[in-house]
């Protein structure tokens, strides 16, 4: 008969799990996703149960654009913790970006949601979804007026969350500015992409994650490129 864990090793494992997430975790935020992705997989090959590690991976699957695996994780991180809303999210993500899914990836976005109804990451996804069906034209047009209008309340209330908190971080900045770009306010935008820029510099070290740092500039180029445009 196997002998019962004790408190104390139990308590180790965790510990050990814990350092294990946190290092991980800052090799990806200094950029290195694909090694970071190629160290989880690892790492959940000895540890299959570690949620955290498994939606970590799914962080770095965005970013590497492979979505089938992302699904495979996402699936794995619901069935691990069906009442914690990253899973259902990343699935949402996986679907959003395959062809004919867009149904399927609402109904993760909204079950995340459910779990998490003020996250305005998973609202902008919402948003962005709907768009992608008001620009199907394929789909009658009641219908896509009806997908615009959702990703509208949505974006507002993105808008209405942020604008509301008294320690808004540089993500929530990206996502004012990715929303305002999205509602065509490009000068909106063009300040909350500013702001994500100061608010990143201004943060401690070890919440610096360089792939939204690299995000935000990405952003704020297109947003320029945009305003000189409309200037020319």
């Amino acid at each position: 008969m196997k002998k019962p864990m004790s408190k104390e090793v139990k308590e180790k494992k965790k510990v050990v799990k814990s350092n294990t997430y946190e290092t991980l975790k800052a090799l990806y935020y200094s950029g290195k996703v694909k090694p970071s992705l190629n160290k989880i997989v690892v790492e959940l090959e000895n540890d299959s149960k570690n949620v955290e590690l498994s939606l970590l991976a799914c962080q770095c699957l965005v970013r590497t654009k492979n979505f089938d695996e992302l699904l495979s994780y996402a699936d794995a991180s619901i069935k691990l913790a069906p009442k914690v809303a990253g899973g259902y999210y990343y699935k949402g993500v996986a679907f959003q970006h395959a062809k004919g899914k867009e149904q399927e990836a609402l109904k993760n976005f909204n079950e995340a949601l459910t779990l998490d109804p003020d996250n305005p990451v998973y609202l902008k996804s919402k948003a962005t979804t709907h768009l992608l069906l008001y620009t199907d034209y394929h789909l009658p047009i009641k219908f896509a007026e009806k997908h615009r209008d959702k990703a509208q309340v949505s974006l507002l209330k993105v808008i209405e969350l942020i604008e509301q908190r008294e320690n808004a971080d540089y993500l929530d900045f990206l996502t004012l500015g990715d929303v305002y770009m999205m509602l065509s306010q490009t000068i909106d935008a063009k300040k909350y992409y500013i702001k994500a820029v100061n608010t990143y510099t201004n943060s401690d070290e070890s919440k610096q994650d360089k792939n939204i740092y690299k995000d935000i500039i990405k952003a704020q180029k297109a947003c320029v490129k945009l305003l000189e445009k409309f200037t020319e």
